[in-house]
């Protein structure tokens, strides 16, 4: 076990930052961060992501409200008080150092002795992957090396919060994923109170123990990864937390029985009474395709996924409807096909304000 700093809790308080001509970048924010946790920060550009971290960091001072590191309100503190360690996009690494030094440098300014640092740095380089690279210099390594580096070189100062800016986005897919799981094993070990910034929904669901999302400044929602992916608060988590295109399909219920698409689709719903009138939430994998002959839907294209076949099926009144399918069974592109909904699975919004309204069924 990697010793790190000791593990505090991270409270955001009504904070307001703006930046031009009045915008609010970040909207009146109350953010709880558990000590010890590693939190994704997830959202599209312009949602505030980034200048949260830049407030934690103490690089952005908040215009309203308080930041508090435990019991010790930090919003007046400088950076470098605030033992925060920080990593972004791009590796921030000495060009004319060694990684080596490099990485030692924060505990060589604050008079780590020496043998520690040297623990501390064959640690982190073992866990990273990079212990035959100390000796070279960045230009030297490749790009995903480079960022190994950094993340080392942040581990190695023992922060009391760690923050990563997006430090995966100018790495290819596969280099991506191999980080991910680095990063997971390295907090599993060292437990710093993690902050991570990311657009990136398959990354922020892989790898946050909860994940929260912005949008316009404001914080949307906060849940475990699984709850969040079930139990979205409204419309728009619903779509943008998803892996696959999400059926969002104006519903009328009556008796019994669920129509969709102008009555092109009725199906039975067990046990539950719904709205007359609502948006029904269905992913994509929760959605079945049955054969129907010269049934009213028809299969627009069929798209292997792995070792699964996205459909795109068209309804007589133009609405268009994504699933996915075993490849057990292909759905040639014309073929007619009828719908069934997992409806456990399928979630129910208000038409109006997109708010969740429950589960489709019990």
């Amino acid at each position: 076990m990697i010793t790190g700093a000791k593990q505090v809790g991270i409270r955001i308080e009504a904070a307001v930052k703006s930046f031009g001509r009045g915008q609010r970048a970040v909207d009146s924010l109350d953010l709880d961060i558990r000590a010890g946790e590693l939190l994704t920060v997830l959202g599209p550009s312009g949602s505030g992501k980034s200048t949260v971290l830049s407030l934690l960091a103490g690089l952005a001072e908040v215009d309203e409200g308080r930041i508090w590191f435990g019991e010790q309100d930090v919003t007046e503190l400088p950076p470098e008080a605030r033992k925060v360690a920080v990593v972004f996009q791009s590796a921030v690494l000495y060009p004319h150092l060694t990684l080596r030094e490099s990485i030692s440098f924060a505990p060589k300014l604050a008079k780590t002795p020496k043998d520690e640092i040297d623990r501390r740095v064959t640690e982190a380089a073992s866990w990273l992957q990079i212990s035959a690279l100390l000796d070279r210099r960045p230009h030297e390594v490749s790009g995903g090396e480079r960022q190994r580096a950094a993340i080392a070189k942040a581990v190695v100062s023992r922060p009391a919060l760690l923050l990563m800016d997006e430090p995966f986005s100018a790495l290819d897919a596969q280099l991506r994923r191999a980080l991910r799981t680095q990063v997971v094993r390295l907090h599993q070990e060292f437990s710093a109170t993690t902050v991570f910034v990311t657009h990136d929904q398959e990354e922020a669901l892989g790898m946050g123990d909860r994940v929260a999302v912005m949008r316009d400044g404001r914080l949307e929602q906060i849940a475990p990864p699984l709850e969040l992916y079930r139990n979205p608060v409204n419309t728009w988590v619903a779509n943008f937390v998803s892996l696959q295109p999400l059926n969002l399909i104006p519903a009328r219920y009556e008796a019994g029985h669920v129509s969709l698409c102008d009555g092109a689709v009725r199906l039975a719903v067990p046990d539950r009474e719904l709205p007359a009138q609502f948006t029904l939430g269905v992913r994509s994998e929760n959605l079945r395709l049955k054969p129907a002959g010269e049934g009213s839907l028809r299969v627009l294209t069929a798209e292997a996924v792995g070792e699964q076949v996205k459909y795109t099926v068209a309804a007589p009144d133009g609405t268009q409807l994504v699933a996915l399918g075993g490849a057990d069974r292909v759905f040639s592109p014309d073929a007619g096909v009828e719908l069934a909904v997992d409806w456990p699975r399928a979630m129910v919004f208000d038409p109006d304000t997109g708010e969740r309204v429950g589960a489709a069924a019990a």
